[in-house]
């Protein structure tokens, strides 16, 4: 770790090379030679190298959650570009490669573009994400950091397209990869206690398109069939005493694996056709069909004490399962231009597909007495089977009418039907005994009002503003649908060397559930109610060619209300509704969360001289959460009203913080092919309700950019 003073000698030495260097140039300009080419290629390039130190103070894994940012070797945004001088070279006529975030960044990525007029047409994207995550909990246990990951992804995608410029037939192929691995953590609950698994993340998957497009009798069109392979080969582990969570218990597991490979294949269709009709009618059609198929296993073991005490010698899982997955989809689109002012547009949604799963499985627990005396064995052996299927029309309509150059419209309508249908059978294979689920079968509708209107007062004044309200339904999970209202508006100003951009976005959505057991003739409405507001304003300046000046700021509010069950223990006969004492009853409160969330920046470009730019700037993000608000709890003392609606509880949540971060740069033209960089960043993170999480890191850094090949003359 570097020392404060460290950062403050480093910074007094960049700034002395700074002055020297550029005092030492020369006032008068060279004659810059002549543009060279290479083999017929005209080459142009950037390559940028540096280094990054790092000065941490605080949680490290807060920081490493939140920036991960790593000291040492890192590249910049740095690229290759060659060009036939002819227009017709002999493997390629362009080639573009670039790359940035290689070394102590989290992510970085490489990019390769390739092309040859009239024969193919090149691109490949390989990214890689370091993803950390190792966060405290509010549990009040002894490990509070219970989930985390330290992993790795690894993606890929490569395309190349042949005869790219005939219109009538192009050919498309493509294939992709992405790896996810890497340790963590995880829990697993057994016997009435829960305890933190080792784990090892490990995820592939790899996929290969075919297909062509072209124009065939008027109408553009395109055919894709494309394959999908993954598994996923993660793994669970306890290799030594686990006492769990709950100390006062006697359960505790002395070794636990578990292995739950997945295998999996998916294919699609896709085609889409187009065409547009005495430029007056547009039609756009697309049809996907898709089959996903995958197999899996589960291998468990777990070995300990159970909550009585005894000793469990191993408790074996087994399962193995399969699933399909059969999907269409299609899409069907026209808009047709009535007038040159009136534009009417129907999109219609067709969506259904089926899940289709069955699986065998089998438990087989060895246990002996406290004392070492074996204890008959438990053996449970059971199969499953389950389907679902959805289907689901969306149609939606629109029409735009332009007033005026200042003024236009647009109004709309949307509708959904949806159907689910559900069902399957249980079956216990050492009794024989099949209990078929009862098939369930939902129908429901959801209608939507669409508006918007774009106004121009002025010339250099815009206003948009859009609303959306009604009903949307949910695919997997029987609850009711969503009531929700959506408005945004948007105001574009620029005036002299000012632009102003200002918006507002406003979200209310309430989801109602449903319970058969609990509803309003129990004293209890499930409704959850979510609502955002979202308000932002940014400003930019150019006082003079070589200055920019701007910042802006954004305010987020978002509530969320939940009511909520919870448990209310007796300590007397004497309260109502208690018959006895340590008894329970069921007593109704409610979750609410709260996000106060303020961000605020200002930035600073600017061109002092002609080898010097200069950036500058300061954000910060602070949320004040609840606002001070605390959960109320009951004391067991409270009297319970018979009528079941009990006092409420309020649970209160919200995550109070501050980040601040400021980042300074220079660059600093040292010759005509080479620019120096310096740099600063810092990191500020005060987390209100657990202090233990705040960090401080100091982050300078210094690069060099490379320039060579032609334009390095204009630069």
């Amino acid at each position: 770790m570097i020392h404060h003073s460290s950062l403050i000698v480093i910074g007094v030495l960049l700034l002395a090379g700074v002055e020297s260097l550029v005092l030492a140039q020369a006032p008068t300009p060279t004659p810059e030679p002549e543009e060279k080419t290479y083999n017929g290629y005209k080459i142009t390039g950037t390559t940028e190298i540096g280094w990054r130190w790092r000065a941490l103070d605080g949680n490290t894994n807060q920081y490493k959650s939140t920036v991960n940012y790593d000291p040492g070797f890192r590249t910049f945004d740095s690229n290759l570009f060659m060009r036939s001088t002819t227009g017709k070279g002999k493997y390629f006529d362009s080639l573009l490669i670039s790359n940035s975030g290689w070394g102590a960044d989290p992510s970085g990525y490489t990019r390769v573009n390739m092309e040859k007029t009239g024969f193919y047409k090149f691109s490949s994207t390989v990214r890689k994400i370091n993803y950390f995550n190792n966060l405290s909990s509010f549990i009040a246990i002894a490990d509070p950091n219970q989930h985390t990951q330290n992993t790795k992804n690894t993606m890929g995608d490569f395309d190349i397209t042949l005869l790219p410029q005939n219109d009538r037939l192009r050919i498309n192929l493509g294939a992709s990869f992405g790896n996810y691995k890497g340790p963590g953590t995880s829990t697993m609950r057994w016997n009435s206690d829960e305890f933190k698994v080792d784990t090892n993340n490990n995820y592939k998957n790899s996929d290969f398109r075919l297909g062509a497009d072209g124009k065939l009798a008027g109408f553009d069109w395109s055919l894709t069939e494309g394959l999908r392979f993954y598994d996923d080969r993660t793994s669970f582990a306890i290799s030594s005493l686990n006492q769990g969570h709950n100390a006062t218990n006697t359960t505790a597991v002395s070794s636990f694996s578990r292995r739950f490979p997945v295998d999996g294949r998916s294919y699609f269709t896709q085609f889409g056709i187009h065409r547009t009709f005495a430029k007056k009618l547009d039609f756009t059609g697309r049809v996907i069909y898709s089959l996903t198929k995958s197999v899996s296993s589960l291998n468990e073991r777990v070995s300990g004490r159970d909550a009585s005490n005894n000793i469990i010698v191993q408790d074996l899982y087994t399962a193995n399962a399969n699933a399909t997955r059969p999907q269409t989809r299609a899409d069907l689109g026209i808009t047709y231009n009535v007038t040159d002012a009136l534009r009417i547009s129907n999109t219609f949604t067709f969506d259904q597909f089926a899940v289709n799963s069955g699986e065998r499985f089998d438990q087989f627990a060895e246990r002996q007495s406290p004392a070492g005396i074996p204890i008959s064995s438990t053996i449970a052996k059971s199969s499953a089977y389950r389907y679902e299927a959805y289907r689901r029309f969306m149609n939606t309509l629109e029409g735009d009418y332009q007033f005026s150059n200042k003024v236009s419209v647009h109004i709309g309508w949307r509708y959904t039907q949806r159907r689910v249908a559900t069902g399957g059978y249980d079956r216990n294979t050492v009794t024989s005994v099949t209990t078929p689920l009862v098939p369930e079968e939902a129908t429901n509708t959801t209608n939507t009002v669409i508006g918007g209107m774009k106004i121009k007062p002025v010339k250099n004044w815009t206003l948009y503003w859009d609303v959306e309200h009604g009903t949307a339904d949910n695919v997997f999970t029987r609850l009711e649908n969503y009531d929700f209202t959506n408005f945004r508006v948007r105001s574009r100003y620029s005036i002299n060397k000012f632009s102003f951009d200002m918006s507002v976005i406003t979200k209310n959505n309430s989801n109602p559930e449903f319970s058969a057991t609990f509803g309003p003739s129990f004293g209890f409405t499930p409704i959850t109610d979510i609502k955002s507001q979202f308000y932002s304003a940014n400003v930019s300046w150019d006082p003079v060619s070589k200055v920019n000046i701007s910042g802006g700021y954004t305010y987020r509010h978002q509530s969320t209300f939940t009511p909520i069950i919870f448990p209310y223990q007796c300590l007397a006969v004497a309260l109502p509704t208690c018959t006895t004492a340590g008894g329970t009853v069921l007593n109704f409160g409610n979750s609410r969360y709260f996000m106060h969330d303020r961000y605020g920046y200002i930035e600073v470009a600017a061109r002092p001289m002609n080898r010097v730019s200069f950036f500058a700037t300061f954000r910060m993000d602070k949320d004040t959460g609840q606002d001070g608000l605390v959960s109320e709890t009951i004391p067991n003392t409270s009297p319970i009203q018979p009528t079941g609606v009990l006092v409420y509880k309020n649970v209160i949540g919200g995550y109070p913080m501050t980040f601040i971060t400021p980042e300074v740069r220079i660059a600093f033209r040292i010759s005509r092919n080479i620019d120096w960089n310096v740099g600063y960043q810092y990191y500020n993170y005060k987390d209100v309700t657990t202090p233990s999480q705040s960090f401080r890191a100091h982050l300078p850094f210094t690069s060099l950019k490379f320039y060579f090949g032609g334009g390095v003359v204009d630069r």
